[in-house]
């Protein structure tokens, strides 16, 4: 194995692909599919947003500790960047895509849950 082979070893019905090496990932989805996936990572990037600035904002009037749950969001989203250059790549199996909508799905469900946090 050298260090340009991939973890996982391509199947040779996807070695011929066009797809294989596009710019853009997921270019073979529906108009639909590919909208709201848009639409998700859009949520899930507001949704981060919002709670880092409220996170600052308290963090600035009572303390370093709400500052701390922003910050422990952005561990779990650079989490999901990774997976999905790893899926870009190819070292993970375009199948496994379910596994970055439970990731973000996490992500949405701790920014809820530290926003309450933040004004208990």
């Amino acid at each position: 194995m050298t260090d340009k082979s991939p973890i996982l070893p391509k199947s040779p019905d996807i070695a011929g692909n066009p797809q294989e090496n596009a710019l853009y990932y997921g270019n073979n989805l529906s108009p639909n599919s590919r909208r709201l996936q848009i639409l998700f990572v859009s949520l899930v990037v507001i949704m981060v947003g919002i709670n880092i600035g409220l996170s600052m904002d308290q963090g600035i009037k009572h303390g370093a500790n709400y500052f701390m749950l922003g910050i422990s969001l952005i561990g779990f989203v650079v989490i999901e960047i990774i997976l999905i250059l790893f899926i870009r790549k190819g070292e993970l199996p375009p199948e496994k895509t379910w596994f970055l909508y439970f990731v973000g799905g996490c992500v949405i469900l701790e920014s809820i849950f530290t926003d309450v946090l933040l004004y208990q």
